[in-house]
C-alpha cells in the first residue's frame, strides 16, 4: 500500500500488488459462498463428527442479530432490498456476486487514491512544513498508511451502528504484528537484525495502549470521556517522538548499546556477519561501493533516507505529464529519464503497461481509474491541500461502499459483521503492505518493514476508534438526545480478541528479544502460525457464542 516499506517499490509493482489482492480477496469471499452453499445441500453423514448445518445455523443466528442493529442508516439494496435478508432464492442469492465485484474495485479505488494521492500530498506537506522525520511518521505519515481502518471505523460508528470498524481494526492490527511480521522472517536471506529501540518503543506503548482499550470495552459501552483518554495517549505518543532521539540516546546508553552514525565514503566499515541480512538501499547497485554498517536509527529516518537516495540515485526516472507543474520539481535532481525506481518514478497509472499481463489489469482497473485521475489533481507544492481534501472524500466515499458491500454479502452469507471485519477488510487493506512488505525483506530492508508494521497499529488503536467514537457522542449530544449513554460495542468477543492480540504482541516482543533482537525464518513462520491461530478462535467463539 503506502507504508514505508511499500513505497520503497516502484508503482506500477504496488499498482499490480493492489489488483492481485483485491482480486485474491474477493475470491475468497466466493469460495466461502460455494463452501456455505454447499454445505447446506451436501448430505453429511459420511461426516458424523462435523455438524455443518448446525455450525452454519449458528453462523447466520449471529449474523442476524449484527446485521439488523437499530439504526443502521444504509439505504435498500438494490438487489435484495432493506435488511433483513430472510428466505432468499438460491438464484437471487448468487447476485451477490456482483457485490464482490463491487468490493474487489472499491479496494483497488482505495489504495490507489491512499498510494498516489493521499500519501503524495502527505509527502509535499511534510516537506513544506519542513517537519521532524519523527514527528511526520508520528502523526501524518501514520494517518497515511491508517486511513482505510478510520474511515471503515468512522461508517461503523455513525452509520452501519456496528463492530465492523472496531473489528476491522483489531483484525488488521493482527495482520500486521504475526502475518506481515512472520512473512518477513519467513522470506529473508538469513536472520534479520532489528533495531531494537523503534521496535521496542512502539511495542511497549502499544501493549500500553490495548490494555486500556480493553479496561475501556470491559463493559461494552465506551463513553466520550474514556474516547477522550484513548486520543490524548496519541497526542501522548507524538511528544514521545518529539524528544525520540534524546530517549533513544538514553535508552542506548543503559542498555550498552553503541550507536553507529553514517560512515564516510571513504571509511573501511567491519564486515558484516555472514549469516544476518544488512539492509542495502533498493535499486542501487553497490558492486563497487564498500558495504555500509547497520546504522542505529529510528525507522522514521531510515524511509526519509531511503526517499532521499532514492532520488540521487534513480538515473532512471520518468516524470508523470500531469504532475509536470509539481513533481518534476521533485526529480529534477540528479535523475534522469527511463524506467521506474523509487517513489518519485513515473506515477501516472493512466499509461498503458508494455506487457501484455499489465495491459489487462490496466484495463481491468480502468472504470476505478478514470474518475480517480480526471477528478484529482497530482499533489503539488500549490495543489497538495486540494489533492489531500478530494482524496479524502473519495477514500471516504469507498469505504463506506466496501463496508456496505461486505456487510450486505456477509449477511447473505451467513457471516457476522465481526468476522466480516476481521478477515475480508482487514486483509483487503493490509495484503498489499504484506505483500511490499515481503518483496522490500528479500533485498534486506526488513527491519523498515517490520517496525512500520507496529507503529503504523498504534494510529488505529489510539485515533482510529476513538475519534469515530467521540464523533458520535457529538452528534448523539447535538441531537439533544439525553438518554445516550455512549457508544455500544454488541460484540461480547471484542474484548477477548483484544486482550488475545494483547498478549500476542507481548509474545512477539519476548520472543524477538531472546533471540537477540534477530528475526529467524522459524521465528517468522512461527508468528505466520499464530495468525491461522486468531482465525480459527474467531471462527470457533463466533459461531459457537461461548459464556464467560
Amino acid at each position: 500500500r503506502f507504508s514505508k516499506a511499500s513505497r520503497a517499490l516502484p508503482p506500477s509493482t504496488r499498482r499490480k500488488i493492489t489488483f492481485a489482492s483485491s482480486i485474491g480477496v474477493a475470491s475468497l469471499i466466493g469460495v466461502v459462498f460455494a463452501v456455505q452453499e454447499l454445505c447446506g445441500s451436501w448430505n453429511v453423514t459420511n461426516f458424523d463428527e462435523i455438524d455443518f448445518d448446525e455450525f452454519t445455523r449458528q453462523l447466520t443466528e449471529a449474523n442476524s442479530s449484527a446485521v439488523a442493529a437499530p439504526g443502521q442508516l444504509y439505504p435498500a439494496d438494490a438487489i435484495f432490498g432493506p435488511l433483513p435478508y430472510d428466505n432468499i432464492p438460491l438464484g437471487t442469492r448468487f447476485a451477490c456476486i456482483l457485490h464482490m465485484i463491487g468490493i474487489t474495485y472499491m479496494l483497488i479505488g482505495l489504495n490507489t487514491v491512499c498510494d498516489t494521492y493521499f500519501a503524495g500530498s502527505i509527502d509535499v506537506l511534510v516537506e513544506v512544513w519542513q517537519m521532524t522525520p519523527d514527528v511526520a511518521g508520528a502523526t501524518f505519515m501514520a494517518a497515511g498508511g491508517s486511513m482505510p481502518e478510520l474511515f471503515t471505523s468512522l461508517i461503523g460508528a455513525t452509520i452501519a451502528m456496528n463492530d465492523v470498524g472496531f473489528g476491522t481494526i483489531v483484525g488488521s492490527a493482527v495482520f500486521n504484528v504475526l502475518f506481515v511480521i512472520g512473512l518477513c522472517g519467513y522470506v529473508a536471506k538469513g536472520n534479520i537484525d532489528l533495531t531494537w529501540w523503534p521496535l521496542f518503543r512502539d511495542c511497549t506503548y502499544y501493549i500500553f495502549a490495548l490494555a486500556v482499550l480493553a479496561a475501556f470495552t470491559f463493559n461494552q459501552l465506551i463513553q466520550v470521556w474514556e474516547a477522550a483518554i484513548l486520543f490524548c495517549l496519541y497526542l501522548g505518543y507524538i511528544v514521545l517522538m518529539f524528544f525520540n532521539s534524546k530517549l533513544q540516546a538514553w535508552a542506548y546508553a543503559k542498555a550498552g548499546t553503541k550507536k553507529t552514525a553514517p560512515e564516510p565514503e571513504d571509511s573501511q566499515p567491519e564486515a558484516p556477519s555472514p549469516s544476518t541480512v544488512q539492509p542495502m538501499p533498493l535499486g542501487v547497485d553497490t558492486k563497487d561501493e564498500p558495504t555500509q554498517p547497520t546504522i542505529q536509527t529510528d525507522n522514521y529516518v531510515s524511509d526519509a533516507k531511503l526517499k532521499d537516495e532514492d532520488v540521487k540515485t534513480d538515473a532512471t526516472a520518468t516524470t508523470s505529464p500531469k504532475a509536470s507543474d509539481g513533481d518534476a520539481k521533485a526529480t529534477d535532481g540528479e535523475g534522469g529519464e527511463g524506467e521506474e525506481g523509487g517513489d518519485d518514478d513515473d506515477d501516472d497509472f493512466m499509461v498503458m503497461p508494455s506487457d501484455t499481463m499489465g495491459k489487462v489489469m490496466w484495463a481491468l482497473c480502468l472504470p476505478v481509474y478514470v474518475p480517480i485521475y480526471y477528478t484529482l489533481p497530482m499533489p503539488s507544492e500549490k495543489l497538495y491541500w486540494v489533492s489531500f481534501l478530494l482524496a479524502l472524500i473519495w477514500i471516504a466515499g469507498f469505504s463506506f461502499l466496501l463496508v456496505w458491500w461486505t456487510e450486505t454479502v456477509g449477511a447473505i452469507i451467513g457471516v457476522p459483521t465481526i468476522l466480516m471485519g476481521l478477515t475480508v477488510i482487514a486483509a483487503g487493506t493490509s495484503i498489499p503492505d504484506a505483500v511490499s512488505s515481503m518483496a522490500v525483506a528479500r533485498e534486506g530492508q526488513a527491519d523498515m518493514a517490520v517496525s512500520s508494521s507496529i507503529g503504523s497499529n498504534i494510529f488505529d488503536i489510539l485515533v482510529g476508534l476513538p475519534v469515530p467514537w467521540m464523533l458520535k457522542c457529538l452528534i448523539e449530544a447535538s441531537s439533544g438526545n439525553t438518554s445516550y449513554e455512549g457508544v455500544v460495542v454488541r460484540s461480547p468477543y471484542l474484548v477477548f480478541y483484544v486482550v488475545l492480540l494483547l498478549g500476542m504482541v507481548f509474545a512477539v516482543v519476548v520472543c524477538i528479544h531472546l533471540s537477540g533482537w534477530k528475526l529467524s525464518k522459524k521465528l517468522g513462520t512461527f508468528m505466520a502460525v499464530l495468525y491461522a491461530v486468531f482465525l480459527v478462535l474467531a471462527i470457533v467463539v463466533q459461531a459457537t457464542e461461548p459464556t464467560w
